[in-house]
């Protein structure tokens, strides 16, 4: 299944309610953006704000992407916080095998992201314990910035090895991109600044939706 997440990353905070009510019926998932300052060079929000979305939001799928160091000691708290879906890197544990076990234990969706410079087959051991790989388009950290079009080999690489795991993409993802992405092997599409920055969110929200058709 085709699937939008809104990354909240570029969301007005001042008016963070509002700006998901405006896209919230054209996406699937909201996503969630943690960054610690260590593992990526930038400061963004904890397990509290998630609680909040999930009270505001608790139908919506909270997708929730750990760019931190030691995802394991944190682990809980963003389950108890309300995600649906706990991504965090590989390349931020040498524990991903546990954590990705207790993750599912504790009943919700597991998911593993990758830098550009990571390669996919990497994942492969792992295979029975992902719902979800999460190919980043661009180097994690920052919102809004250009996507990497060497990135759509390593998509069509991990569609041809996890044909039943959602592939999810995130950087640079816009109407331009996603074609790409989607014919590419991806799934899962996330979208911060395209919708975000622009005055109509809906608008940008149905077009995107329009894509995946």
């Amino acid at each position: 299944m085709n699937k939008i997440s809104a990354s909240i990353l570029n969301a007005d905070f001042s008016r963070l309610k509002d700006d998901i009510d405006s896209v919230l019926p054209f996406i699937d998932e909201i996503h969630c953006d943690v960054m610690d300052g260590h593992f990526v060079d930038n400061i963004s929000f904890g397990a509290p704000v998630i609680e909040r979305i999930r009270s505001a939001f608790p139908e919506t799928v909270i997708d929730t992407h750990l760019m931190i160091r030691d995802p394991e000691k944190f682990r809980t708290d963003f389950i108890a916080a309300g995600s649906d879906i706990l991504v965090f890197h590989l390349e931020a544990t040498p524990h991903a095998y546990i954590t990705l076990k207790r993750i599912k234990d504790a009943g919700i969706q597991a998911g593993i992201s990758l830098t550009p410079a990571t390669d996919i087959s990497l994942l492969e051991p792992l295979a029975s314990l992902l719902d979800r790989i999460l190919i980043m388009t661009v180097e994690p950290g920052f919102g809004g910035q250009s996507f990497i079009p060497e990135m759509l080999k390593k998509i069509k690489k991990a569609r041809t090895l996890f044909k039943d795991i959602d592939i999810q993409v995130d950087g640079g993802i816009n109407e331009k991109t996603l074609p790409y992405a989607l014919e590419a092997g991806a799934n899962v599409f996330v979208v911060g600044s395209y919708l975000f920055s622009h005055e109509n969110k809906s608008e940008r929200a149905a077009q995107l939706c329009s894509l995946l058709d």
